[in-house]
């Protein structure tokens, strides 16, 4: 079973509290470092069911939002008719195999993505011929764990990442560094305690 078909089978019961909240930090981080005005088209790769985007979408002038799951975006196109929202536009397509016939985005965001991916550098590369000189990047993911986070690392290809690992990505890429830092932690319950796990966020520029 491919992972789209995968998120496909728990979109309804996706979305929860702790979630929300993720996402409003990450959104509050960017709009900290990232001087997001209403002229900014933004590509998020990944979007799920649109948490990140629902949130953003009053400070830009146009998402474009992609993901794998069918099921997720179909929750995704309920929130978007139900907040009235007209600046969120939805494909089911794969960036990373697929060609996307737009271009020069100011930012482009991807969160709890990476780790999913087969080699994020190479993936950050990609996704930096979509922005436009000037645009920004913003990649929220796990930092490195023990490979407890996932009940089922079925569709998992990292455990997390370190400082080192984005290091590499940023040289792979050429992309500039304009901030770095651990802006949450999920806690699960694991052997019977509870166990964080933090998730950080890289934000560069592509000069």
């Amino acid at each position: 079973m491919d992972i789209g078909k995968r998120f496909d089978q728990v979109a309804n019961e996706y979305d929860t509290p702790d979630k929300f909240e993720r996402s409003k930090i990450i959104i509050e981080n960017i709009l900290n470092k990232v001087p997001v005005n209403k002229s900014f088209k933004v590509l998020d790769i990944g979007a799920g069911t649109g948490t990140l985007d629902i949130i953003l979408s009053p400070f830009v002038k146009e998402i474009v939002a992609l993901d794998l799951s069918e099921g997720m975006l179909n929750v995704f196109k309920k929130k978007i008719k139900e907040h009235e929202i007209r600046n969120i536009r939805i494909y089911k397509k794969d960036i990373f195999r697929d060609s996307f016939h737009e271009k020069d985005f100011d930012l482009i965001i991807t969160a709890m993505t990476f780790h999913h991916l087969d080699d994020p550098a190479d993936a950050l590369d990609h996704l930096k011929g979509y922005l436009k000189k000037g645009g920004y990047i913003a990649v929220a993911d796990l930092y490195k764990e023990d490979g407890s986070f996932h009940s089922d690392n079925t569709d998992v290809k990292h455990f997390g990442f370190d400082e080192n690992d984005i290091k590499r990505w940023l040289e792979k890429t050429g992309l500039e560094k304009i901030d770095y830092r651990i802006v949450h932690s999920i806690v699960k319950e694991r052997g019977g305690k509870k166990k964080e796990y933090p998730v950080f966020l890289i934000i560069a520029i592509k000069r």
